[in-house]
């Protein structure tokens, strides 16, 4: 039961930390303060903020979105979890909600990726190229792994709660 407890506070700590990063990107933005660890973007100027190249500007909008969508797949896990307390696993709101969880995970981990991808992109259009090793790839790649699981453990829970309800039914 402790382990149950440790998981829903783990999970309502990312999701009260993830809705303060989105209050604070929506807030950061307009001001021309803008830095993320996925682009190197110098702004000193609003001038020289709107003559960033198109790509960036798509490559905000997409990490702005799967920032969004991995807060949903939060969202789901938290109320997967708000069920795991009284450890009922083949209730039809845990295996639906995990289901979810593991789409918008597995959604935001492939938006991540192609954010990346716009903003190297981007980096390569101006005429630069950097290549470095770093581990900002597992990211989106362990996302789109955990979300896949998810989708998973929902399918299994969802097996396993029709063979209850089977043998329910023939006792």
């Amino acid at each position: 039961m402790k382990t149950n407890i440790l998981l829903k506070r783990l999970i309502d700590i990312l999701f009260i930390f993830h809705c303060a990063g989105l209050i604070g990107f929506i807030f950061i933005l307009p001001f021309g303060v803008f830095s993320i660890n996925i682009a190197e973007v110098p702004i000193t100027s609003y001038e020289e903020l709107t003559k960033l190249p198109l790509l960036y500007w798509v490559g905000i909008g997409l990490s702005f979105l799967s920032y969004i969508i991995f807060l949903l797949g939060l969202y789901y896990l938290k109320k997967t979890a708000k069920h795991v307390l009284n450890n009922n696993f083949l209730k039809t709101p845990v295996i639906e909600n995990l289901k979810r969880s593991g789409n918008m995970l597995t959604i935001a981990g492939i938006f991540l990726m192609v954010t990346y991808t716009v903003f190297w992109l981007s980096t390569l259009s101006l005429g630069t190229i950097k290549l470095t090793y770093g581990t900002n790839i597992m990211i989106p790649l362990f996302l789109i792994i955990i979300g896949l699981f998810f989708i998973l453990q929902s399918n299994a829970l969802f097996k396993a709660k029709s063979i209850k309800e089977e043998n329910d039914l023939t006792i």
